[in-house]
């Protein structure tokens, strides 16, 4: 049980911190179409996929704490 609520926890708070840092990373986004030409940024701002792409990597992150964490409480 208490797995789940921190689980749930990380999935929660890393929504606004993905969505602050997707917008702050629209000069990333802008230089990747450019060089790529994947429409990642539109007139409404960055694509869904970017808000997806960023939001996985903060999640990993906050595993990746919690389980550093975790290991040196052991």
């Amino acid at each position: 049980m208490k797995l789940a609520v921190i689980i749930a926890s990380i999935l929660l708070l890393a929504l606004p911190i993905a969505a602050v840092a997707t917008i702050l990373l629209a000069p990333f986004w802008s230089w990747l179409e450019a060089s790529s030409g994947v429409e990642s940024l539109g007139h409404s701002g960055p694509a869904g996929w970017c808000y997806g792409a960023v939001y996985a990597i903060v999640v990993l992150g906050g595993v990746l704490v919690f389980l550093l964490l975790r290991r040196k409480k052991s």
